[in-house]
């Protein structure tokens, strides 16, 4: 099971142990990281419950890679520099829906995942994927993929909360342009025509 040709300590062997789940006495299945031992006469539902174990850890693996480049990139925006364009900061709603792409993207794949565990309705086979996603740690897997999505959920707000300031601070300058102007036309009594 774990690949080792030198003899395991008894904690190494009980750890490889721990995952034992058997329905009658002619049947085992002992679910490792790299192998599974399944003694049954029929392990075909036993050996497509590892298959989905195997295949839910590649997912939120490859969740988690996209998760990375998704922060990368939100980073990024949220790091550079503002342009300024006619009426002030121009960058803002093109960056506040790349991130907000990232994020949903993100979530609706985490979604995707885990509910896929919900087609499982056998007690028995529900222990074997039980002790499947312990061993692969998906529990583990699944926390960083939502502390990812909620930093880039955070990342989000920092840019709308951004492109909301600089929305406001151009509005209030135009009204100042504009105050200045009414102030201008009144005191220089030519350059009101009427």
């Amino acid at each position: 099971m774990r690949s080792e040709r030198d003899a395991l300590s008894e904690q190494e062997i009980a750890d490889a142990m721990s995952t034992r789940v058997s329905f009658g006495r002619d049947d085992v299945a002992i679910v490792d990281w790299s192998a599974a031992l399944l003694v049954d006469r029929e392990p075909d539902d036993v050996r497509s419950v590892l298959e989905f174990a195997n295949l839910q850890l590649l997912e939120v693996r490859f969740l988690d890679a996209a998760l990375d480049r998704a922060l990368d990139r939100s980073y990024e925006v949220v790091s550079k520099p503002r342009r300024f364009g006619a009426l002030g900061p121009s960058w803002s709603r093109r960056e506040l829906a790349e991130i907000g792409s990232f994020e949903v993207e993100g979530a609706i794949l985490f979604e995707r995942v885990g509910n896929a565990i919900k087609l499982i309705g056998d007690q028995y086979l529900a222990r074997v994927y039980r002790a499947a996603s312990q061993r692969f740690r998906l529990a583990e897997w699944n926390a960083g993929v939502l502390r990812k999505l909620e930093t880039i959920e955070s990342l989000y707000r920092k840019v709308q909360d951004r492109a909301s300031g600089a929305r406001a601070e151009a509005l209030e300058w135009i009204i100042i342009a504009l105050i200045a102007i009414e102030v201008l036309f009144t005191l220089v009594p030519g350059l009101r025509r009427g």
